[in-house]
């Protein structure tokens, strides 16, 4: 009877509960528990994936989205991970800013939303590159070439990245602040 009523509820589920029925009341109770239980994991399984979801989709709305069009835009023409279209920038950013004034670099970090994020992901580098080693374009192409290469990237990939990156300035914040950053990176 229970069969034919309930065409939608697992035969493992029927079988359990015609058993619990078939025996003595303890026994149906036991079976009972076992399926409270086991609904319960389920419900305790269903929030935690819900919560996963949540977590998930509150950090990728975090990201701004122009930051993800940048990177988006030199994952596309480069073929590189997103990390490394990350750091790329940032990196280009980073030399940038040891050729400007303090008071342009605000400027163009002012023009470019998600600046800070890229300027984090860009690998740390030390020493003389990292004050512009021999100086001008020497130094700045050193400290690209040692923050490329801790992202696995060769250092040609240094010449391919920094006109995606002028270009995708030029378009968000204007020619002025784009001939800004080619001139920091190239003075």
């Amino acid at each position: 009877m229970i069969k034919k009523h309930c065409k939608y509820i697992s035969p493992l589920f029927i079988s359990l509960l015609t058993a619990g029925c078939a025996g003595t009341p303890e026994s149906g109770q036991s079976v009972i528990g076992k399926v409270d239980s086991g609904l319960a994991t389920i419900g305790q399984t269903a929030q935690t994936g819900r919560q996963t979801i949540e977590a998930g989709t509150a950090i990728a709305s975090s990201v701004p989205a122009t930051q993800t069009a940048l990177t988006e835009a030199l994952v596309g023409q480069l073929g590189v991970t997103q990390q490394q279209a990350l750091g790329g920038a940032g990196a280009i950013f980073q030399a940038a800013k040891t050729n400007m004034t303090e008071q342009a670099f605000a400027g163009l970090s002012q023009s470019v939303p998600g600046m800070s994020e890229m300027l984090a992901a860009a690998p740390q580098v030390g020493g003389a590159a990292m004050l512009g080693g021999a100086g001008g374009t020497i130094g700045t192409m050193q400290s690209l070439y040692s923050s490329f290469s801790q992202l696995n990237l060769s250092p040609g990939m240094v010449n391919q990245f920094i006109p995606v990156v002028v270009d995708y300035v030029s378009g968000t914040s204007g020619q002025a602040t784009s001939n800004l950053l080619r001139s920091a990176l190239m003075p």
